[in-house]
């Protein structure tokens, strides 16, 4: 069951960096045709700043699930390498737990700002704002996930005394 819940994580996992690759991209033309119209053609269309930003905030959100996946959040490896191991553990589901925490509070209070929020209309496109506060609570069940992925293989792994690698320090 942990190997299917894995495979489905890791694919996942890809179809989220080939999405915030290709919002990435997107942001990278939309900034090139702007510069070009304005210095050029002496004309801005008025969606130009607005969707590179919405692109930003999904970006940013979308990252911040993956980095509880590759556990690239703050940490402070110094102070958890002085712990002995089953301190470390330990310690480590509690973090986790913590930052279920917080993926729990996203997802809660992502989806009722999508449905307060969700039928106004963006500032300049005729998009409404569901699509763009629907990044909150995709970004906390990503974070529950792969939370959950990570203490299910530490639980199993509880009694074994080897030493963790340095990957595998808890973000802080």
């Amino acid at each position: 069951m942990l190997k299917a819940f894995d495979q489905v994580l890791d694919w996942i996992t890809a179809v989220v960096m080939v999405v915030m690759l290709s919002m990435t991209c997107v942001i990278f033309f939309i900034t090139t045709i702007t510069v070009f119209t304005r210095y050029v053609l002496n004309f801005v269309p008025s969606w130009s700043e607005e969707v590179p930003r919405y692109l930003l905030v999904w970006i940013t959100y979308l990252g911040a699930g993956l980095a509880v996946n590759y556990k690239e959040h703050i940490s402070l490896d110094f102070f958890f390498n002085l712990m002995p191991v089953r301190a470390r553990q330990i310690g480590a589901m509690i973090l986790n737990v913590l930052i279920a925490i917080v993926g729990l509070i996203m997802v809660v209070y992502g989806i009722g700002l999508v449905n307060h929020f969700g039928d106004d209309l963006m500032e300049s496109i005729p998009v409404k704002n569901f699509w763009l506060l629907l990044a909150m609570p995709v970004s906390g069940v990503l974070m529950l996930l792969y939370i959950i992925q990570q203490m299910w293989k530490q639980f199993l792994g509880l009694g074994e005394k080897q030493e963790p690698s340095s990957s595998d320090m808890v973000p802080i």
